[in-house]
């Protein structure tokens, strides 16, 4: 009984597998053919491609053209600068003696040097010069204006023409015993003078704590007022004076007159510079000082 129950099972499952494979035969063998159709026909199409194009753009054409001149004028790697070498001129202090025929009648120093002035004589006409003017009659130009001369550049070469009735010497060389101490000792004197013109800029009569002024009579008469420095003789120095100048004028005012001092302090608060006449071994020299 076992055996039969066996022998009719076991055909149906053959079949069954049978029937299995055939499908799946049939539609490995369709997917197949749909691939190579795809494959035959895919070169036949006609497939529509969108070309490129550029998009527009909203600057015009001129703008997209490089400006080279700006470009050139920018100087992004700095600008070239040809190497000066420095002119090596004579320092005026040893300037020789000048053989132009003029006379320094006066001069007038600054603590500016460049608003300094000489009055200066050419044929018998005096005229007044300031630096870099040139002098009449002339063509040396007007350099430097020391207490006791003026330096002039003729035709390239600085040269020396004394205040009238003086001898031409060389300014004495100032020695300084280490280079260094010197150097701070120009600094620390630059310092202390610039506080001093600040100290007089707020207040005027503060220049007469650094000039002292004392009355000078000849034969019962005032004859000016001596001079010499105060508690700091920087300013002193700077402006040109020296210890026994005697000041005779005073902003036009004489000084010889007694009442003229007074009127000098009235008007002191209002002053912005000071021009004085000082007479210095039989000579007067004018002085500017700038408050």
């Amino acid at each position: 009984m076992k055996l039969s129950t066996r022998s009719s099972v076991l055909p149906k499952l053959i079949a069954n597998q049978a029937r299995v494979s055939l499908l799946l035969t049939i539609t490995l063998l369709l997917c197949t053919a749909w691939v190579l159709g795809r494959l035959v026909w895919f070169p036949y199409q006609q497939t529509q491609i969108t070309p490129w194009k550029a998009s527009a753009s909203s600057n015009q054409a001129t703008d997209a053209r490089l400006d080279t001149a700006n470009l050139y004028n920018s100087h992004l790697f700095g600008e070239y600068q040809a190497a000066v070498k420095p002119v090596v001129k004579p320092k005026l202090e040893d300037a020789p003696k000048s053989r132009l025929n003029i006379v320094v009648v006066g001069v007038v120093t600054s603590t500016n040097p460049q608003k300094s002035l000489a009055v200066v004589a050419k044929g018998g006409k005096q005229a007044t010069y300031g630096i870099n003017e040139v002098i009449e009659g002339t063509r040396a130009k007007l350099v430097q204006v020391q207490a006791d001369r003026i330096i002039v550049d003729n035709a390239g070469r600085n040269e020396t023409v004394m205040l009238e009735g003086l001898k031409y010497a060389k300014p004495e060389p100032q020695v300084s015993t280490t280079q260094p101490a010197k150097a701070n000792q120009v600094v620390a004197s630059k310092d202390k003078l610039s506080q001093i013109r600040a100290e007089i800029t707020s207040n005027p009569q503060q220049i007469f704590q650094y000039v002292r002024m004392s009355q000078l009579k000849r034969d019962g008469e005032l004859a000016g007022y001596r001079l010499s420095p105060g508690k700091s003789r920087e300013l002193f120095d700077s402006v040109g004076l020296k210890e026994g100048d005697v000041a005779t004028h005073l902003n036009g005012k004489d000084l010889r007159n007694a009442a003229a001092m007074g009127e000098v302090f009235k008007s002191l608060p209002n002053l912005t510079e000071l021009n004085l006449t000082v007479e210095r071994d039989g000579q007067p020299y004018d002085i500017y000082i700038e408050l």
